[in-house]
């Protein structure tokens, strides 16, 4: 009976080991599917880059850049690719307290509280002025335990909304779950720091935001969503096309019709287990990540030899941000929209 026990134990147990090495090899097979397909999904952007002279929509073409290039999974897996087009939303690192207040309130804040937490984000993201600690407006962030000071850079993460709005609980609730607030606002707000909001892609609340009237804004979206003939793709190829549709005289200052920084996620499942990955690259020349910070050297350290020198890749764009395997926390853009 002793050695049945202890048979019947190894068996389990080798059992759910090799279950486990099994799914670390087949995670490693999709993970390699799915950089295949970025790589893939990046030529074909580059060719349509190239021929344009810029991307502005998929709707140019583009949305479907795996069957344009013939890709195939392998057998029994599925790849799907799609996008979503940062520079269609609010530039938070540019962001005014007043816009960033507009686009708190369309999240879902009232308007008093909207005014206050725009305050504190446009401080928390900025250098501190000189009577920075007679505002009190600004949350006492060294009562937190445990305390801490106002970063005064831009946000690096979408966590660090908790840090900075420390127990208001707009974006968190109390134990720490993102709210409906938080979904919102991270649709429509983006982390990465570009200049011009493409107006192929952007959303009422974002041009409210930036000063667009509701008759503009209404005017746009009547003709995104009119029938279009055969070859008009509705895409906005200037700012002159676009001022044509809404009535206006919008400047290149704030707006465009080009895409500055372009999402890419691409999902790859077999049966039921899926591997994600999604990167944010550069399409145009004004788009940038949060800059990390880089520790500057001590003095009496020990110096490290040089790195070699790194062939140039000549890559066709600038990759700001890339994650995997990360669960997407809202609704993800489709190609069509």
């Amino acid at each position: 009976m002793l050695a049945a026990f202890l048979l019947t134990a190894f068996v389990r147990r080798s059992g759910t080991e090799l279950l486990a090495d099994a799914r670390a090899a087949n995670t490693r097979s999709l993970r390699a599917d799915a950089y295949s397909a970025m790589e893939t999904t990046l030529a074909v952007l580059a060719d349509f880059r190239a021929v344009d002279g810029a991307l502005r929509s998929p709707a140019e073409g583009w949305e479907d850049p795996l069957a344009d290039s013939g890709f195939e999974p392998v057998a029994g897996r599925d790849v799907e690719v799609t996008f979503e087009d940062e520079s269609a939303k609010l530039s938070l690192p540019n962001a005014s307290e007043a816009e960033i207040q507009t686009m708190l309130e369309f999240s879902g804040v009232e308007r008093n509280q909207a005014e206050h937490l725009s305050h504190v984000l446009h401080a928390w993201g900025h250098d501190a002025p000189k009577d920075a600690s007679a505002d009190l407006d600004v949350p006492d962030y060294t009562r937190a335990d445990p305390p801490y000071q106002a970063a005064h850079r831009a946000l690096r993460s979408w966590g660090e909304l908790a840090a900075a709005e420390l127990d208001e609980h707009v974006f968190f609730d109390d134990a720490g779950r993102p709210t409906p607030v938080f979904d919102s606002f991270r649709q429509e707000v983006s982390l990465l720091s570009f200049r011009r909001v493409n107006l192929n892609a952007a959303r009422a609340g974002v041009l409210t935001a930036l000063g667009l009237g509701a008759g503009e804004v209404q005017s746009l979206e009547d003709y995104r969503a009119r029938p279009k003939p055969k070859g008009d793709t509705g895409v906005f190829r200037s700012i002159t096309e676009a001022n044509t549709v809404m009535g206006a005289a919008v400047s290149g200052d704030r707006y465009g019709t080009n895409i500055e920084a372009l999402r890419i996620n691409v999902a790859v499942r077999q049966g039921a287990v899926v591997y994600r990955l999604s990167a944010v690259v550069s399409a145009g020349t004004n788009a940038s990540a949060p800059q990390r910070r880089t520790e500057a050297a001590k003095p009496g350290t020990v110096e490290t030899a040089p790195l070699p020198e790194r062939k140039a890749l000549n890559y066709p764009f600038t990759v700001l941000e890339i994650t995997e395997n990360a669960e997407p926390t809202g609704p993800i853009a489709s190609p069509t929209s």
